[in-house]
């Protein structure tokens, strides 16, 4: 019966694949002004289509002696011959249809302002930069959906794998704690797979497991990073730290050299030697310090200036609005002015002539 079930998921699954292909040839054909479907199925695309038909077809087939209409089969239950074990490993290969999902169920697709803004910005909206928006937004839970993910297909293809070498009754239990070690790169040892299969799927989970850890300290770090206004009153503080270790570091220094002078003068060879020995190290105390402070002032003064910056950049920019207002004023008062001479000067010009024919008259 089992078979029978996944057989009509199967076709269920190609239905809506055939759907989905035909409802993308038509906005195609809406946005190019088509009117044959034709034009829209290329050859790339149509083995495209075929081959996506072929490995969402790929399924333990209800072949031999299972019978869907009969509830009571003759046989006992068998757990997976070889080519039902080949064939359900290769049904995973639907798992392409997972990032397709997420990007048609996902709300930067279907937001309109979004879509609009990206298109000025020459931005295609597929999995990876919908992948980014998620991980960006949600980092912990898309982490940990992966991870969980990747656990449930790990176990459950190798428990398919060493099922006879494990043993009917310890096959689950060894499978659960191998997924899990192998993933967080322990390793006891207690349990180890003996089939071809079950070594690939251990080497496997050990990749990704190192990978998921890489992701977890970069979703880490950037949660523990401070804010901006955290950093600021942190590197405040720090500041007046430095400063007054500064100082006590001056103290000290000034301290040691009076007693070195003191004890000079006394001639007491023991207590001078041990005085400029500390007078050394007060000096080198001081010096690091000095250096700390720099620093932390040279950390202050980075972000303070990229601050300072944007306010000199926008002041420059409302300048410039400004001044180009004026000047257009400038301008269009000089075209009135130049304006009114020309008419000004063709009066003149009429009546000089209009003079002249009255004296010739």
């Amino acid at each position: 019966m089992t078979k029978c079930f996944i057989t009509l998921s199967t076709v269920g699954l190609m239905i809506l694949i055939f759907a989905f292909h035909i409802k993308e040839i038509q906005l195609f054909m809406l946005d190019n002004a088509l009117t044959d479907w034709r034009i829209a199925v290329s050859t790339p695309k149509l083995a495209f289509i075929m081959l996506e038909f072929l490995v969402c077809s790929l399924h333990p087939f209800p072949v031999g002696d299972f019978f869907c209409l009969d509830p009571k089969p003759e046989q006992d239950y068998v757990f997976l011959s070889d080519v039902d074990m080949l064939l359900s490993l290769v049904m995973f290969l639907r798992l392409y249809l997972v990032p397709r999902a997420v990007l048609l169920r996902s709300s930067v697709l279907g937001d309109a302002s979004y879509r609009s803004i990206g298109s000025l910005n020459k931005i295609h909206f597929q999995y990876p930069f919908v992948l980014r928006v998620m991980v960006n937004s949600q980092p912990g839970r898309v982490l940990l959906i992966f991870t969980m993910g990747l656990w449930i297909i790990a176990f459950w293809v190798l428990s398919v794998c060493e099922r006879q070498s494990m043993g009917d009754d310890n096959y689950l239990g060894g499978a659960f704690w191998l997924i899990p070690i192998t993933f967080l790169t322990i390793g006891y040892g207690d349990v180890v797979p003996t089939t071809v299969c079950g070594k690939v799927v251990c080497l496997f989970t050990g990749v990704m497991g190192v990978g998921c850890t890489a992701l977890l300290v970069a979703v880490a770090a950037d949660k523990l990073e401070f804010t901006r206004a955290e950093k600021h009153v942190h590197n405040f503080m720090m500041d007046i730290q430095c400063a007054k270790e500064i100082k006590c570091s001056a103290a000290t220094v000034l301290q040691e050299a009076w007693l070195l002078h003191k004890h000079t003068k006394r001639k007491d060879g023991l207590r001078t030697r041990k005085h400029h020995r500390r007078l050394l190290a007060a000096i080198h105390i001081f010096r690091h310090v000095r250096t700390k402070h720099r620093k932390i002032r040279d950390q202050v003064n980075t972000m303070v200036d990229t601050s300072k910056m944007q306010m000199i950049m926008y002041d420059l920019r409302s300048s410039l609005n400004s001044s180009h207002q004026e000047l257009e004023k400038q301008i269009e008062s000089l075209d009135r002015k130049l304006d009114e001479m020309t008419r000004l000067l063709s009066a003149l010009v009429q009546q000089s002539k209009q003079q002249e024919g009255q004296q010739v008259h």
